[in-house]
């Protein structure tokens, strides 16, 4: 996921930049976080650790873009919007930037950034060093998400989980926790954040331990066991794998 904040002192190109950003969001896993009009409240208000790309006006009064960005992007991936003038063109190529889009942009313009510049080139921000709680009903289940390879209801060795109930595996596939009585779809929306994929209706892998995919095989470090994704699913694990991995 790339977490994005856009500044303009412009409500209306504002508005339009987020709109035509909307329109890529799903397919790129863009998450708009805040959008600020102004300079100076975008300073007082945004949380550096809350965001990966500044998208920014390069004119704008109080602080320009470049002041604005030594403030509030060290160490992030900033894309600025620009004039079609030469000189603010010159400044913006002398800098150490993803890129910038002159307004008005085209949509492609802003994907040929992304893919160049900004995928696979944020570590994904993952607090997997803690244990999670997954509550069901009277059942709460405590387990690290980093210690957890895949979550499956298929038989792995001697191991197989009740009907309608899941199991949760970790290094050379020993069982975590059996038979949690979730869903692989709600598990999905769970363990989202944690780099947890969805591949079939009855797995869900964590793609930090994925060690090759070879057409719809998908094999894991540390383990024996050799899972295939479905034609459905294998589009979006292709994406995340990329937007989070750059592979």
């Amino acid at each position: 996921m790339i977490r994005y904040i856009l500044v303009d002192d412009n409500p209306k190109i504002l508005e339009k930049v987020k709109a035509k950003i909307s329109t890529i969001a799903n397919d790129y896993e863009l998450d708009h976080i805040a959008s600020f009009s102004s300079s100076k409240k975008a300073f007082e208000e945004v949380n550096e650790a809350g965001y990966d790309l500044l998208i920014v006006d390069f004119d704008m009064p109080v602080y320009n873009g470049i002041e604005l960005a030594q403030k509030i992007a060290t160490n992030k991936k900033i894309i600025f919007l620009t004039s079609t003038t030469n000189n603010e063109k010159l400044i913006i190529n002398n800098l150490d930037i993803s890129g910038y889009l002159s307004k008005p942009f085209e949509i492609d313009e802003f994907k040929c950034i992304l893919k160049n510049k900004i995928i696979g080139k944020i570590k994904p921000k993952i607090n997997t060093r803690k244990n999670i709680s997954l509550e069901k009903g009277s059942s709460n289940y405590v387990f690290n998400p980093e210690d957890a390879f895949y979550i499956t209801t298929a038989k792995i060795g001697n191991e197989q989980s009740k009907k309608n109930y899941v199991s949760i595996y970790g290094k050379n596939d020993t069982v975590l926790i059996a038979n949690i009585r979730f869903t692989i779809t709600e598990l999905s929306e769970k363990l989202r954040g944690y780099n947890f994929q969805k591949i079939s209706k009855s797995t869900l892998v964590n793609l930090n331990h994925v060690k090759s995919t070879i057409g719809k095989e998908i094999k894991f470090h540390h383990s024996k066991q050799i899972f295939e994704m479905t034609d459905n699913e294998k589009p979006n694990f292709k994406t995340r794998l990329k937007l989070l991995f750059g592979v």
